[in-house]
């Protein structure tokens, strides 16, 4: 992260006013929202249903981010709970789409949120709008006046791959980036793919820009830590260590991770594989272990969940290799911080991802579907049959020059003033 400035901050009326819509709990939004805050020459309102409590800012809350003993009086969830209390009523069917785990609106879009977001910016009053990504509530600043500027940082997939599900959702969705695409006074996203996609819903090329933030913070991952130091700590005594840190289910692909360790410890048993990150529930947790009980790994099994970001290059650190099979990604920052912490990666081979590794020469890339070649990935790097240290030392190189966190903050806050002006 950037050093704030010691200096005396300039007069409030001198300072940029940039209202944030984040989605939440999300470190991404919480390190991209923080590179504004420790800066006094921004004023930062954030808007968001998750409640971050940044310093240094205006924090505004919506329903999901209220306190628990609040009462709802929204109108939304009114009409819910008396459609509830009348299920026989035909109009109970037509609130089924909004009870599905992704839905229209983004599990729920509630009337009473859309009316804040536009109040709270009154309040604020914003010389730009930023939202992170258009999850929601993100997308609730279209909703926004047009005379205030908008900017957008798309998540690949945003426009790569989360407007693609079926039906009514798809269109929806899909007239969702459409619109952001044009609204928008700028766009940033992080790799070429999400760049082309956003060309092709309607942005302009003048404003679509290639900024990869907020990067990795090299004072913090790095390799200086020593393996054994790292693995002390996290107490782990397996000789072989390998690293998933994407979470579980979906796109993520943990259950063909757990198929490729059973293949991985026939050949090499001193082997744990250590899976971190809040994604996915218990329950999934649960049916891997009793697939790898079945497969006689579970003891060969960790899961450590949701980590604090700071502990992360421990992790790292004490890692032979780092895997993350994905169908559909971005740029996941778990890749950059194991190749600033030396560790090398095995990765799903997606256009994504293809943009940084290049399969033997600075890493190795697998079919996300296919546990024996993702088994025979890892055990390569185990048996040092591919050259480690020549994919490491690239990949430090690659980071320092890319991703340096200090750089990419730099460039985001002056193109934020720039269209903030």
């Amino acid at each position: 992260m950037n050093t704030p400035d010691t200096s005396a901050p300039p007069s409030s009326n001198s300072r940029t006013r940039v209202l944030f819509l984040a989605w939440g709990d999300s470190i991404h939004a919480r390190r991209r929202i923080g590179i504004f805050t420790a800066d006094p020459s921004f004023e930062v309102g954030v808007i968001s249903t998750f409640a971050y409590e940044f310093g240094n800012a205006k924090n505004y809350y919506l329903s999901k981010a209220m306190p628990a003993q609040e009462p709802r009086h929204d109108l939304m969830s009114r009409i819910k709970r008396w459609i509830n209390r009348n299920r026989a009523l035909p109009l109970h069917w037509l609130m089924k789409p909004f009870d599905k785990t992704t839905t229209l609106l983004e599990h729920s879009v509630l009337l009473n949120d859309m009316l804040m977001v536009r109040r709270y910016a009154r309040e604020f009053k914003p010389d730009l709008v930023f939202v992170q990504t258009l999850l929601y509530p993100c997308y609730l600043a279209l909703l926004l006046p047009r005379r205030i500027p908008l900017m957008i940082t798309f998540w690949n997939g945003d426009v790569t791959w989360w407007a693609q599900h079926d039906g009514v959702e798809r269109a929806f969705k899909k007239k969702l980036v459409e619109r952001a695409s044009r609204r928008a006074a700028a766009i940033t996203v992080n790799s070429g793919a999400a760049r082309d996609a956003c060309l092709g819903y309607g942005a302009s090329e003048d404003k679509v820009k290639l900024i990869r933030y907020p990067g990795v913070d090299l004072q913090l991952f790095n390799p200086s830590v020593a393996q054994e130091e790292a693995r002390q700590a996290l107490a782990i005594t397996a000789r072989n260590v390998v690293l998933c840190p994407r979470g579980l289910g979906g796109y993520l692909n943990s259950d063909v991770i757990i198929e490729a360790a059973s293949l991985v410890l026939a050949q090499v048993p001193d082997t744990l594989f250590v899976f971190i990150s809040g994604v996915g529930s218990e329950e999934l947790w649960q049916e891997h272990l009793q697939r790898a009980s079945a497969l006689g790994i579970a003891g060969n099994l960790r899961r450590d969940g949701k980590v604090d970001w700071k502990t992360m290059p421990l992790y790292y650190r004490a890692a032979d290799v780092m895997v993350s099979p994905s169908s559909n990604d971005s740029l996941p920052n778990c890749m950059l911080e194991a190749m600033a912490c030396g560790v090398p990666v095995v990765m799903g081979d997606i256009p994504q991802i293809r943009e940084w590794v290049t399969h033997n020469e600075n890493g190795l890339l697998v079919p996300p579907r296919d546990a024996q070649i993702l088994a025979n990935a890892v055990l390569a790097v185990l048996r040092s049959d591919v050259p480690v240290e020549e994919f490491t030392g690239k990949n430090l190189r690659l980071v320092e020059s890319e991703v340096d966190s200090r750089t990419v903050a730099g460039r985001i806050k002056q193109l934020v003033k720039s269209v903030a002006a």
